[in-house]
This record gives C-alpha cells, structure tokens and sequence, in this order.
C-alpha cells in the first residue's frame, strides 16, 4: 500500500490514449524483442525453423537463439513497401515460422496480409518500427515503445491466442538517466547513457516497468501520429522527386521515419553535417551480406529522416537545405 503523503515524485499526466490496450491477447513488456519471445513461447506449436528477413536488426535473432529456434536467412524481391516478397526455398513447410517486417510503419498491411494467408506455416509481423500499424487480422505481431517516444524500456505483444507473461517484472528507474540526460546535456553528450540503456535489454524478457507503465499512460499518443504524418508529407511534397522509393502522399500508419533512397552522392554527409541523426539500417547486414545483395544496398542507401513529434514540418524542410 502507499504511504499517504510524503515526498513528491515526478508528476506526470494522464491522457490514457495509447492505441493497444493490455489484456490476455495483449501483453506489455520491457522490449520489442521480449514481446517477440512472449509470442514464440505462446504459440500452439513450437516451430522447427524461423525464417527471417536479412533486411532487418539482429537484436530480433535474439528470441530464437535464446529459445534454441534454428534461423534461417531471407533476401526480399521487389517494392520494400508494398510487393516484396519472400525468397524462401522450396522445402519451407507448415512446420516452419515466417517473420515478416512492417518497414517503418510503410509496408502496406494489405500485402502482409496476403503473405501471412499465402505461407504454410505460422506467420509473426515484426512491428517494432510500426507502432501505428494495427495487427493484421489474425497474425500475431509486435511493437517497441522506445523508437517512438521517450521511455526507458517497453515493448507489446499482440495475438489472436493468450499470450504468457515474463515472471519477473522490469525496474528501470536508474536506466531512464539517459531520458534526463537527452535534455540536460544533449543528444551526443548523453550516448553512453543511452547505450547502457540499449544492452541493459539483452536479457531475459520482463514485464513492463511501472515507470515505463505511467510514462506510456501521460504521453499523447494522438498527437505523436498526427505530428508524424503531417511532418511525413512535408517531406514527401519536397523529396518525392528524387526518392527512388515509390511512396504513397499520405503514409498508411504515423511512420517511424520518412525513407529516403535516393542514389545522390555524398547526400548522408551532407545531411548529417546539417545536424540531422541518420542511422545506419542496419550495420551488420553491410557486414554479413554481399555487396551485390538487396539488403546490402538498402542498408548502404536508405536515409531515414526523422519525422518524429518533436519538430515540426517546417522545421524539416529548413534543414533540408537546397533539396
């Protein structure tokens, strides 16, 4: 029970309108990568093989290695956002797991519908840089927390079955100093505090923090999406031109970021001496794939500009500079 009265801790809103809510097929964990291993321990059937994208985070390996999962490694064919498709061998079977990506909130949900109908065994829609998305209908899925607001840990796990909970529960109050960091000192400054907080995450899966519980609770996740697709078009209406990427006017969830492919020489230089934060999607694909691959190229390629809530369009366009 607690104490009426005493010291004050953090005061922070209720707005209450996070788009998932918690319940038996809904659960709150600390990580993306928790929520995926919450649904592979949930599954009727455990799965011989995960075949996963090799355009994609090799945190998300983590579930199956941990879980004693063979992985086995996909390129993708055709339009990232909207026709890709797997490049699965032929002796893939109903006993077989099939990881698909929601690309940045972008892929067309439509089409990872007809994927999951289309492959013979149970399907798993990576989310984590889709926290708008909604789940497919009947494919479970997961989402991560961090990649679009400032929470220390956090990740949920949707399915069309009762999902099991992690014993334990997170505690994560001495690692959201970096939170404090970011505004007190900066964002290079704080990095080391945000890597500590990134590797605290290679560990068993927990439930969700209380911290992480009322921050999700005080933060308007209405206007996170809204800022999101109107900063999304801005940058769109003035980069479509030369983005390689054929991308819709208006994006079908709030996007993780505005991908930007566009073949200019020396442009991520360009963009990162104007200040603007391009991670590199992903490293090790770069390093563990041909150069001639898809992965390998989009990886060496893909812009992804920031389109995130705490800027606003014009300031966007601003740093874009000439382009």
């Amino acid at each position: 029970m607690n104490v009426l009265g005493g010291a004050f801790g953090a005061e922070l809103a209720h707005v209450g309108n996070f788009p998932y809510r918690e319940g038996e097929a809904c659960a709150y964990v600390n990580s993306g990568r928790a929520a995926l291993e919450c649904i592979l321990l949930s599954l009727p059937r455990r799965p011989a093989r995960a075949f996963v994208p090799r355009f994609t985070c090799d945190t998300v390996l983590q579930p199956f290695v941990r879980l004693g999962i063979p992985v086995m490694r996909y390129e993708m064919q055709g339009n990232l956002f909207a026709e890709a498709r797997p490049m699965l061998p032929a002796s893939v079977d109903e006993h077989d797991l099939l990881l698909l990506t929601n690309y940045f909130g972008m892929t067309d949900p439509q089409h990872l519908r007809v994927l999951a109908r289309e492959h013979p065994g149970p399907c798993v829609v990576d989310a984590a840089t889709a926290l708008f998305a909604p789940p497919v209908a009947d494919v479970p899925c997961f989402y991560s927390l961090r990649k679009f607001a400032g929470v220390p840990d956090g990740g949920v796990a949707i399915a069309p079955f009762p999902l099991k909970l992690p014993e334990q529960e997170d505690c994560s109050a001495h690692a959201a100093v970096a939170l404090w960091q970011r505004i007190e000192v900066g964002a290079i400054a704080s990095l080391p505090d945000f890597d500590a907080l990134e590797a605290r995450l290679n560990t068993a899966p927990r439930r969700m923090s209380p911290l992480t519980r009322a921050l999700l609770d005080s933060i308007d996740w209405e206007h996170i999406a809204r800022r999101r697709c109107e900063n999304y078009i801005a940058l769109h209406d003035r980069l479509a031109p030369i983005n390689r990427f054929s991308l819709p006017p208006t994006p079908p969830s709030a996007p993780f970021c505005y991908p930007l492919l566009s073949g200019i020489p020396g442009l991520r230089d360009e963009l990162v001496d104007a200040h603007i934060a391009l991670p590199l999607f992903w490293a090790e694909v770069i390093r563990d794939t041909r150069a001639e691959s898809s992965s390998n190229y989009l990886s060496r390629a893909l812009l992804p500009l920031p389109v995130d809530q705490r800027y606003t369009a014009e300031e966007l366009c601003a740093r874009m500079g000439k382009f």
